[in-house]
């Protein structure tokens, strides 16, 4: 049965906060579960779970919920993941969706980590000329990447793991506050198109509000369509074929001959080295060499370890490191296997450590004094941004299960909304391409990562959401872990900061409340760094999984509405 959410609301109680998504529910509302299924799983709304028998940790209560209960009925973190990610497609229709792109980390029982490249593909006939909107389209690869995931390393069929994105399509489900808030920013675009009017806006055009049902018949039949069929039926039979024409018809690109070429490949894979554990990411089109780049360029600075205990220097050097690393993301030194080999290279960390402009000691804040970011009580965390068109439309779920298998995935659709057009018939959002060049996979600043312990066990695991705040918010999340040694929840609340320039950080401020000390600004401005603020829904949106002694921790990003779950006990 499906979650029934009542009206939230996000207590600054610690960090055992309940987050609440959506207003009243309509009559017509799903039956909420019934309670001995509600007693297998730990609260689905609760945004830090512990479990001994695995953990989710995602975007969408909803989500969450549906990749705890696998774990539950003894499916493995694969099937979970593959579970969560459909569900996601569903209830944060404009974040992620079946027509977007994927970038996967796994690590199996055995230590082998694998990548997966899911990523769009530009069309091969694109040009100028085409139609607004579907013009920019690109080949969807979310459904292979997750189908060849399921295959290669799930327990379960495909057809019993996309159940819940099924029903949840069909019956539908309580419209979460940022849905609503991003449906009324894209309202004009959406109904300038039949397929995304029909399906996103009421019959009178108005978008539909926070709390009422949304129902995506068109979805359910695709997603049942996958169920059945498989795979091929997406890429190669009806759906492929309904595409086609709805590309034809509207002046898009996408042919059948595109989508049948269409595969989810293997990516190409980058390591590096910090304080002794083992990072693991995927290099271009996804942007793990930006995270290994970064902290290995901290490493590289003989007095990082004191320095980064002070909280002001922490900034100066965090903040520059990820400039120079997402100034170099694109860099090229070669072929891709060369240039992902030169940019997560000790070298070439020393070299852009030496360009850093180290900060004075003693005068910043002391990590102990650090203001952790809670909500305020009723204030809902997937609002806190000034501007609903800032934000990607991405989203990023982490699972493990208690086999030590680990699925780290971001989806991601583009900007809000991806195209914000629709076919009719087929009820998803076709995600933007990021490029211009025919054939190619556009880079993305989508970057999952695994951490493994000096033992080689795996740690914690993360991503996020954020266009190239996903990669700052990465870096800063396992800086906090490892160097200053706060529990991963605390690490995920500490206070962030973005490079806007190799002179300028934005900081996060919350209305109301100073998450960085007059202390810590004070260095780096000493440094010559200048200052600017934004919102907390600016910064980049973490959902993570940890090993610890006492079981699986997850903690859901509180700047959002997500939540972490896991199963209660062993399953019967």
């Amino acid at each position: 049965m499906a979650l029934r959410i009542p009206p939230r609301v996000a207590a600054g109680v610690g960090w055992f906060l309940l987050v609440f998504l959506g207003a009243a529910c309509a009559p017509t509302a799903p039956p909420a579960p019934a309670a001995p299924e509600v007693e297998r799983i730990t609260d689905p709304l609760a945004q830090v779970a512990t479990s001994s028998e695995g953990m989710v940790s995602s975007a969408s209560p909803w989500a969450t919920e549906a990749g705890a209960r696998v774990l539950a009925r003894g499916g493995n973190a694969v099937d979970a993941a593959v579970a969560t990610g459909f569900v996601l497609a569903v209830t944060e229709p404009t974040m992620s969706g079946i027509a977007g792109r994927a970038a996967i980390v796994l690590r199996t029982p055995d230590g082998s980590v694998h990548g997966i490249d899911g990523l769009n593909v530009v069309p091969a006939g694109y040009g100028d000329g085409g139609s607004p909107g579907y013009e920019r389209a690109a080949v969807p690869g979310m459904v292979a990447a997750l189908a060849r995931l399921q295959r290669e390393h799930g327990s379960w069929p495909l057809a019993r793991v996309l159940d819940d994105a099924i029903r949840l399509a069909e019956e539908g489900f309580p419209l979460p506050s940022g849905e609503a808030v991003r449906l009324a920013a894209n309202a004009e675009t959406l109904a300038a198109h039949p397929g995304s009017r029909a399906i996103w806006l009421r019959p009178d055009g108005t978008p539909w509000a926070e709390g009422e049902i949304l129902r995506q018949p068109q979805l359910a039949t695709v997603l049942r369509a996958i169920a059945e069929e498989g795979v091929e039926v997406f890429y190669r039979g009806w759906i492929a074929d309904s595409i086609h024409v709805d590309m034809e018809r509207s002046g898009g690109f996408i042919t059948r001959d595109d989508l049948a070429a269409y595969e989810a490949i293997d990516a190409i894979q980058v390591t590096g080295r910090y304080r002794g554990h083992t990072l693991h990411g995927t290099f271009r089109p996804a942007s793990g060499h930006s995270v290994i780049q970064a902290l290995q360029t901290l490493e590289a600075i003989p007095e990082s370890p004191a320095l980064l205990g002070d909280e002001g220097a922490w900034g100066t050097l965090v903040g520059q490191a990820m400039h120079f690393a997402l100034q170099d993301r694109t860099r090229r030194e070669g072929s891709e296997v060369e240039s992902a080999a030169f940019l997560t290279s000790p070298a070439h960390a020393r070299e852009r450590a030496a360009q850093l402009r180290l900060p004075e000691t003693g005068t910043g804040s002391d990590v102990g004094e650090l203001t952790l970011f809670v909500p305020e009580a009723g204030v809902r965390g997937d609002l806190l941004v000034a501007d609903p068109g800032d934000r990607e439309a991405t989203t990023h779920f982490t699972v493990a299960d208690a086999e030590g298998r680990v699925v780290v995935a971001t989806t991601s659709l583009g900007p809000a909304a991806g195209t914000g057009v629709a076919s009719p018939s087929l009820g998803f959002f076709y995600a933007t391409r990021l490029g211009s060049a025919p054939g190619s996979r556009p880079s993305s600043t989508i970057a999952p990562t695994l951490v493994v312990d000096p033992s080689g066990a795996p740690l914690f695991a993360l991503g996020g959401a954020g266009d190239a705040r996903i990669i700052s918010a990465v870096i800063q999340v396992i800086s906090r872990r490892i160097d200053q040694g706060l529990p991963l929840h605390e690490a995920v609340a500490a206070p962030r900061l973005h490079p806007i320039s190799a002179e300028e950080m934005r900081l996060e401020t919350p209305e109301g409340q100073l998450l960085w000390s007059s202390g810590a600004q004070a260095t780096l401005e000493r440094a010559g760094l200048e200052r600017s603020t934004a919102p907390p829904g600016y910064f980049g949106r973490v959902h993570a999984v940890e090993f610890t002694d006492s079981g699986i921790l997850g903690v859901a990003e509180p700047r959002w509405g997500g939540s972490a779950a896991g199963p209660l006990g062993p399953s019967p």
